[in-house]
């Protein structure tokens, strides 16, 4: 890790260094363990043979996550991040690697605290961008001020909720539309210090903060926290569904779209934090669909799932909002 970097020291126009990220088979099934991502496409040849991209491909959120390692990397271990963001505009492959970039856009003295703001992406060996994206870091100053997270937003989630929201699309598409807007059956995840440290490992992420206790605790953060794109890894009811539904999700996947070939996968996460993540948390989650929508892309016509989610911890306050998106591609 580089040393602190203090709000006076940033530049509008600086490039953060770049951090490479090799791509084994043997990462991708360590990402897929740690956040209980078990779809085949992203560890097994034969399972990826029959779809659009004929190669395995890594997973949307590990990118996510190596994107979140540029910005803890350049906040330090004392500032905060507030957004992360990313859209998926092409697949990166195994056995290749993959560069994470990002160049300051903007700082700005605020309410929420000293706030710098980024532009990130990763690019492919060939040089083309597949993920851009952007997050937003509260940095410490060389007068004393420190960095904190934003407050708790109001968000009127509903802790009740009855929706088992996944399940519904693998029936009917009307069926599940007449449920955007309602509430999910909350899922709740325990956070313990090993599977924090196994999540780390799988971005490639060495900061001791995610792992080394004395050091962590003499930090802003007062202890061992979880990477940022973590709050993704807790999503059990979709995990449990994924293993319930193996069978079927398997079918729905390898199934031939109009034209021939098809696929789809991530198409983008927006996220805001608001808390950190320690061992010994008991997260809650809540979410809904959102209004699906459409686009036309190169590789044909893309219909895009989406759900906003939020987390909260055992006391209550709000740790992350997110929005999120899967895509399904219809070829030409």
């Amino acid at each position: 890790m580089a040393n602190q970097m203090y709000f006076e020291d940033v530049e509008i126009g600086m490039e953060l260094t770049p951090i490479p990220k090799p791509v084994t088979t043997r990462k991708l099934v360590k990402y897929s363990g740690s956040s209980r991502d078990f779809n085949e496409i992203h560890y097994d040849q034969e399972s990826t043979a029959k779809t659009m991209w004929g190669n395995v491909i890594v997973q949307g959120m590990l990118k996510a996550g190596c994107l979140a390692h540029l910005a803890t990397d350049f906040m330090g271990t004392e500032g905060f991040i507030h957004k992360l963001g990313c859209t998926y505009r092409a697949p990166d492959f195994v056995n290749q690697t993959f560069t994470v970039h990002g160049r300051v856009v903007s700082k700005d003295e605020t309410p929420d605290g000293l706030l710098v703001a980024c532009d990130a992406w990763v690019t492919n060996p060939e040089g083309q961008t597949t993920t851009p994206g952007q997050f937003t870091v509260a940095l410490p100053s060389r007068d004393g001020r420190t960095a904190s997270y934003p407050d708790q937003p109001p968000i009127p989630h509903d802790r009740s909720g009855t929706i088992k929201g996944e399940r519904l699309r693998l029936g009917d598409p009307e069926v599940w539309k007449s449920h955007i807007g309602e509430w999910w059956t909350p899922w709740i995840s325990q956070v313990e210090r090993p599977w924090i440290t196994a999540f780390a490992d799988a971005i490639g992420d060495p900061n001791p903060i995610f792992r080394e206790a004395d050091y962590a605790s003499n930090t802003i953060h007062g202890g061992i926290v979880a990477p940022p794109t973590f709050v993704e890894a807790m999503d059990a009811d979709w995990r449990v569904f994924e293993l319930e539904f193996e069978e079927e999700l398997a079918a729905l996947r390898s199934k031939p779209r109009s034209g021939g070939g098809g696929g789809g996968g991530d198409g983008f996460c927006d996220y805001n934090f608001y808390a950190d993540i320690h061992p010994g948390d008991t997260m809650s989650g809540y979410t809904r669909w959102t209004e699906p929508y459409e686009k036309t892309g190169r590789a044909g016509r893309l219909v895009f799932t989406t759900r906003e989610s939020v987390i909260e911890n055992q006391h209550g306050q709000v740790v992350s909002t997110a929005k999120r998106a899967t895509v399904s591609v219809y070829p030409k």
